[in-house]
Order: structure tokens, then sequence, then C-alpha cells
């Protein structure tokens, strides 16, 4: 599983984060996503695990990359599969990203120990799809998510 389509869910996009304030709050926040929606343990200490997972791969660098785009991710013993939320936020959460502006567009990706290759491919395409000016722009304006799927599949092709 290559594609980035393969690996969003309408249920696990959210076109308008309600965390504005801290991007931890906003990894918390795609994290219930992944869990409401079945893909990672939904109880309260494994939601705290995967953000406190994932803060702590945030204190080794931040995946804030710019452009208003943020990608945080980790590895992790408990994930069984590889797993992606999308959120937006047209007002943007603070991110320290490298360019100092915060991300309106944040891609949660979590995986499992071991996925390595493909985690890492995952996060080259991804990267590389938005670094496309163009491509981001089209995202910022989708108002459902299955058309934020669409566009993905379409940028696949």
């Amino acid at each position: 599983m290559n594609n980035i389509s393969d690996l969003l869910n309408p249920d696990c996009i959210k076109l308008e984060l309600t965390a504005r304030s801290s991007k931890e709050l906003a990894i918390k926040e795609l994290v219930q996503l992944l869990a409401a929606a079945g893909k990672l343990n939904a109880s309260d200490d494994a939601v705290s695990r995967y953000t406190d997972d994932v803060m702590a791969r945030e204190k080794i660098s931040s995946t804030g990359i710019g452009n208003g785009i943020a990608i945080p991710h980790v590895l992790v013993a408990e994930a069984k599969s590889i797993t992606m939320a999308l959120g937006r936020s047209a007002k943007g959460v603070p991110f320290e990203s490298v360019d100092g502006k915060p991300a309106h567009l944040i891609f949660l990706i979590i995986g499992p120990q071991g996925q390595n290759n493909e985690y890492l491919k995952i996060l080259s395409k991804l990267s590389r799809y938005l670094n496309d000016r163009g491509f981001f722009e089209a995202l910022m304006k989708v108002e459902t998510p299955a058309e934020v799927i669409d566009l993905v599949t379409e940028r696949e092709r």
C-alpha cells in the first residue's frame, strides 16, 4: 500500500480543527479522530499514549515543514498498520515550523515499528505532493472529506 488515498478515511479528516492554540491539542484531536474511526485503540489511556509518543517525536525536531504544512508522525509498537488523519485549520495552528508560520494542513501518520520502508515512502510522497502549491491551495478549498480523498487520488494518477 503506497497510496496515500488508501490511508485516508473520511472519518479521519477534519476540515476545521477546534484545536488552535497548540500543536499538542491539534495532535490529540487527530489521534482522537483515528481512535473514534477504529484505526487505533480508543481507550483514554491509549489516546494519551499515542499523543505522548507523537509529542516525544516532536521534541526531537518539529514536523512543521513550513508553508502551512505539518506532518507529525511516529512508529509505535502498539499500532497494527499505518494510519493517517488530516486536520485543516483556516486560522492555523502554531507548530514551531521551520518558517515560523502556523500550520494549516496537519497530516498525522502513525505506524507500527518495523514498517520503516513503507512509512518513509508515504512521508516522502506526501511531502512531494504538498510541495505543489496548487495542491495545497486545492486542499484548503475542498468542502468535504470525500473531496479531499478525490483530490489525493487524482494527484496520485
